[in-house]
């Protein structure tokens, strides 16, 4: 055993194993216009470190490659990392990124004409996308303090930033500091797992997955005693499209001119588009439904690891015609599982469907995550956050157990822009974008036959 038992927190729950595999950490990056205070970045890390001690934990595995979370102990924290380069690129940390020594890292590239882009990589177990956008957040808030008037609300002083050389920032005494007493902080988040059960939710029958379950082919599945060893870090940059304020506006109106969710209307543009691309006779997605406020006590964004259920939707292609249809369909679909409580189901179910124990396969339905607006970020006067988008990185990919999905769309909206972005989509890949933009452009004539 290479920790001692008082270092364990807990193991993670299958909503948060299921990351574990591949060390996958999910990433919030933006390009920044203007002067950006490298050091202050570095102390602001070290602040968010200080105030969510969940990031300077560790993950390690036993023999089965289950994820044991632990305190960080003795191990000297990682600060954030600077260095000079493209700022237009999103890249692989030249620094290694590893989950047995720390769950979140922050990368800085700086430019001249006062460009630079700032990505933070947090460990998809204890973090979905909810958390990383409170992380992203308190980032700039500590940041923006720093610049403002020398300090946080977490108490680190300016004054105690190391300077930086030409390519680095090395802020790890300013984290060890910051990390001490940290559990005082907050309390590490937890699993949807965990806080169904303290909610009374069991296991039901139902997983809401049915639609997309089909029988376990050994196609499906890698055989668990075949493990090769990991893979260099790799980096994942979706695809991607973003719709101008103006056309995004009008996806907001036609939505409400219809009552419909614009998550309705996005998945059912992205269902369309793919059963006229394909040519199927059926299309099936999933995508991932935020509990936090439809759990009873709701849940703050910080408090939860993973809390996402999933909902699921079929329909045959013939009845993909009308959007606006379509759409509402899939609208009283989620209504109706929300309120049977599947949605929370789906998460009990995990183990059945993700995972070396899984029994069903779901592999080529279409994955389309939605995570909303995104509020713009605190930044000091002359400072401008440009863009902003989501990647992957895998720290040391390995095999996976079961195949994946046929596509995943994610979908955000940032500064009055719509983003869709694409992971895989094989042979359809280069045109599906467009094609879901397509069901997606009206005219200002369609809007206002809309609205009349």
């Amino acid at each position: 055993m290479l920790w001692e038992l008082e270092d364990v927190v807990r193991v993670l729950d299958p909503s948060e194993q299921r990351f574990v595999r591949h060390a996958t950490f999910t990433g919030r990056s933006v390009t920044v216009l203007g002067e950006l205070d490298a050091a202050a970045l570095g102390a602001a890390f070290a602040a968010l470190q200080r105030a969510y001690p969940i990031l300077v934990c560790r993950i390690v595995e036993d023999a089965d490659e289950n994820g044991i979370l632990l305190r960080p102990g003795d191990i000297e924290a990682v600060g954030a990392w600077v260095s000079f380069g493209d700022p237009d690129e999103v890249r692989v940390p030249a620094e290694s990124v590893d989950p047995e020594a720390q769950l979140a890292y922050l990368d800085v590239v700086l430019a001249e004409e006062d460009r630079a882009r700032v990505t933070l990589f947090v460990h998809h177990s204890v973090a979905d996308a909810g958390h990383c956008v409170e992380l992203f957040a308190r980032l700039w808030g500590y940041y923006t303090d720093y610049v403002e008037t020398g300090k946080t609300e977490v108490g680190i002083p300016a004054a105690v930033v190391i300077g930086i050389d030409a390519v680095h920032a090395d802020m790890n005494s300013v984290v060890a500091e910051s990390a001490t007493g940290a559990d005082a902080a907050r309390k590490y988040p937890v699993s949807l797992e965990a806080l169904l059960a303290q909610r009374g939710v069991r296991r039901g029958r139902r997983s809401g997955l049915e639609t997309l379950t089909r029988p376990l082919a050994s196609a499906d599945a890698v055989s668990w005693v075949e493990r090769s060893e990991a893979a260099p870090a790799a980096l994942v940059r979706p695809e991607r499209i973003r719709l101008d304020t103006v056309a995004t506006a009008r996806v907001l109106e036609m939505a409400r001119a219809h009552a419909v969710s614009v998550n309705g209307l996005v998945t059912a543009a992205a269902l369309r588009a793919y059963a006229h691309l394909s040519g199927a006779d059926s299309v099936s997605c999933v995508y991932p439904v935020d509990l936090r406020r439809r759990l009873d006590p709701p849940v703050e964004a910080d408090a939860g690891t993973n809390l996402s259920g999933l909902a699921a939707f079929s329909a045959d292609a013939v009845d993909t015609e009308d959007l606006i249809v379509l759409a509402r369909r899939i609208g009283t679909s989620l209504h109706d599982d929300l309120a049977e409580g599947v949605i929370e189901q789906s998460v009990l179910h995990f183990p059945d469907f993700f995972g070396p124990r899984r029994i069903h396969s779901t592999a080529g339905h279409i994955a389309l995550t939605n995570t909303g607006t995104v509020p713009p970020f605190r930044a000091p006067v002359g400072l401008i956050l440009d863009d902003y988008e989501i990647v992957y990185l895998s720290a040391h990919p390995r095999p996976s157990t079961g195949a994946s999905a046929a596509v995943t769309f994610l979908v955000y909206t940032y500064l009055g822009r719509l983003a869709i972005g694409r992971l895989g989509g094989g042979t359809l890949a280069a045109e599906l974008l467009d094609a879901v933009a397509a069901e997606l452009s009206w005219s200002p004539a369609d809007l206002a036959a809309a609205t009349a």
